[in-house]
């Protein structure tokens, strides 16, 4: 074999594995894009001439990998292609020293090839990858509004219990409440007053137990009242069960929310605030609430212990409640906000742009 064919042999395997070892790494799906193209830009000397004196750069999106030694030189191969009308990508080769012309200056007509290749497979590649994040994040949005909506029919379901338990069971324990009242006179002459107060006394606690279930099942001032008075009602009972002081504030009484926002801000700061009780080791906890023409804010501040935000969102068991929270509020193109560090308290913000007609 001359030594012309042997040297183009041996340029054509070079090339040829180049192209390999870029297919195979863009099916390996535990490599990120980024990942991916700086590989293939490692790769890309070899597959020259002159591998000693070559340096390579690849550009695409946000993007920019290059060999350890790239610099724009006057010896260079490139070879542009397009990902999407928003999105364009470059391949840039280089020789640091010249070179004996060859088909196109130094580079040879194989090594247009190769270049023009490389680009199609990463054009390929970031449109499957973009294609496939499309997917991706459109079913995360389907499962938040499955979710949403699961949690607004429970809300639903939950009031018409309320509803159920004041209207038939309160008002029968009324009635039978005020029956045995009319009965007193006679049970004094009957010897069974002391029964019968006792039986009142228990009445009496069943229906505040009662009443305080209807509350906490669904607050009927959420729907009646609003989202303010809801909260107040909230921070008020958290205060009484739990020894915690909580204070409310709120220039404006009444918030314009659709119904199933107010039930999502309300679900979200009673979550808060359960977290706190829990978790916190708070003595006092202020909730501001404030809406302007473009967002609805709710801010939940204690002086508790805190926590690393980094870790929490790192660790789905402790963080579930908080993770719960962000993907309702992404429904209605709302975020949370999150600022706390170990024993300097935690600020957490919850906020949505106001809805539009």
């Amino acid at each position: 074999m001359s030594e012309s064919v042997q040297r183009t042999l041996n340029e054509r395997i070079k090339e040829l594995s180049v192209l390999h070892k870029t297919a195979r790494l863009m099916i390996q799906d535990d490599l990120s894009e980024c990942e991916v193209i700086r590989e293939v830009v490692a790769l890309l000397p070899s597959g020259w001439q002159y591998p000693d004196v070559t340096q390579a750069r690849i550009c695409v999106a946000d993007i920019d990998e290059r060999t350890p030694g790239f610099r724009q030189a006057d010896w260079r191969q490139s070879a542009e292609f397009l990902v999407s009308s928003e999105q364009r990508g470059t391949i840039d080769v280089v020789y640091l020293e010249q070179k004996p012309d060859e088909s196109e200056g130094p580079f040879l007509a194989e090594e247009r090839e190769l270049i023009d290749s490389v680009a199609d497979m990463i054009c390929s590649f970031m449109r499957h990858k973009s294609t496939e994040r499309e997917q991706v994040e459109d079913y995360q949005a389907r499962l938040r509004r499955l979710a949403t909506e699961l949690s607004l029919a429970e809300a639903r379901e939950r009031r018409e219990i309320a509803s159920d338990l004041h209207g038939q069971i309160i008002q029968e324990f009324a009635f039978m409440k005020m029956r045995l009242q009319q009965l007193r006179g006679d049970a004094v002459f009957s010897g069974f007053d002391r029964q019968l107060e006792e039986m009142l006394t228990l009445l009496e606690i069943a229906i505040k137990h009662t009443r305080q279930l209807t509350f906490e099942i669904s607050p009927p001032i959420l729907y009646e009242l609003g989202l303010i008075p809801a909260i107040e009602w909230l921070a008020e009972n958290y205060q009484h069960r739990h020894r915690i002081e909580i204070r409310v504030e709120s220039k404006r009484k009444k918030f314009e929310l659709s119904e199933a926002l107010k039930i999502t801000l309300f679900k979200c700061v009673q979550e808060l605030l359960s977290n706190v009780v829990k978790h916190a080791q708070a003595g006092r906890v202020s909730i501001s609430c404030t809406q302007n023409q473009n967002c609805t804010a709710i801010t939940v501040s204690d002086n508790g212990c805190g926590f690393d935000p980094q870790v929490s969102s790192a660790n789905s068991g402790s963080g579930f409640g908080l993770f719960s929270i962000r993907e309702r509020l992404r429904c209605f193109g709302g975020d949370m906000q999150i600022r706390s560090a170990l024993g300097s308290g935690t600020t957490i913000t919850l906020s949505v742009p106001v809805e539009r007609p």
